[in-house]
């Protein structure tokens, strides 16, 4: 699930994908957009930490992949997650395990924003600090947003989003 923003970026830069998604972090709380919703032709999977609507599989990303399968999914999407693991280099290598070679990352973290537990807020990530924790993934330019509908900015010196190498 994701505010407006990351839902207009989202359709902007991959408007089509071939193949399975996974969303991290699907629960619908009442407040955010769905993503399932835009691809409507592809298989879909959402995964949360607890059963709710728009999830199709709990699981604890950071401590297994399974019942998911590696190397399967040409999208992953997580929107405001890492922040709230306790441990984001091993969420990081799990999530890179689940997308397939060529695949595409979707990641959008708040680097300015409250504290906001759930289960509990640990981090903020820089825009050169993603590129670390996602090694295994090409990385083009970045973006940041503000919570104004359609404020998209580029951020120059790259480091950003899309496609696994």
């Amino acid at each position: 699930m994701g505010d407006v923003n990351q839902k207009i970026f989202l359709k902007k830069m991959i408007p089509e994908v071939e193949g399975p998604i996974i969303e991290i972090g699907s629960k619908d709380y009442g407040n955010t957009s769905s993503f399932r919703d835009f691809y409507t032709g592809n298989e879909y999977i959402g995964t949360d930490q607890e059963a709710g609507k728009g999830v199709d599989v709990v699981i604890d990303l950071m401590t297994t992949i399974h019942p998911l399968k590696e190397n399967y999914f040409e999208l992953g999407i997580s929107c405001s997650v890492l922040e709230h693991c306790s441990k984001p280099w091993i969420m990081a290598d799990n999530i890179s395990r689940l997308i397939k070679q060529n695949g595409k990352l979707y990641l959008s973290i708040p680097w300015v924003w409250r504290y906001h537990p759930y289960p509990d807020d640990y981090y903020r990530f820089s825009y050169k600090a993603i590129p670390i924790l996602f090694s295994g993934f090409q990385w083009g330019d970045s973006y940041y947003s503000t919570n104004v509908e359609e404020e998209i900015f580029r951020i120059d010196g790259g480091g950003g989003s899309i496609s696994r190498s």
